[in-house]
């Protein structure tokens, strides 16, 4: 099992965003493993009730990895009156078919959604090959 943690250590959320060429301030957060022996971590911001997540990295090419961390974001979001979820298309790595499959729409240069619709159901990719 997979376990998120948020990274609330500043000086460890700073270094993070510093290796991303992110701009890291009050709104910045991030999500990293809890085991050091894979890498899963994103770093998104929440502006009111706009989240937006700018950076997904993980090891693996299991789609369920994506899904996990979009999760976990949109479930911080939510707790925070977070409502509209954007991604960018830049994000990091290939999650088109991860973001369809959880009712993102895609536009030109983002994919967006609704908080509590991105987060309604089950884990809900199937095709572990796209």
């Amino acid at each position: 099992m997979i376990k998120l943690i948020p990274l609330e250590d500043t000086q460890a959320l700073n270094t993070l965003c510093a290796a991303y060429d992110i701009e890291c301030d009050k709104n910045t957060h991030a999500y990293i493993s809890a085991s050091e022996d894979l890498k899963a971590q994103c770093i998104f911001t929440l502006n009111e009730y706009n989240v937006q997540l700018l950076v997904m990295d993980f090891d693996d090419t299991d789609p369920l990895i994506a899904e996990m961390l979009i999760r976990a974001v949109g479930a911080f979001a939510a707790n925070r009156s977070g409502y509209l979820f954007h991604i960018r298309k830049d994000v990091g790595q290939a999650i088109a078919s991860t973001l369809k499959t959880m009712g993102f729409e895609e536009l030109e240069t983002e994919y967006c959604g609704k908080v509590p619709v991105i987060l309604k159901g089950h884990c809900c990719h199937n095709d572990k090959n796209n």
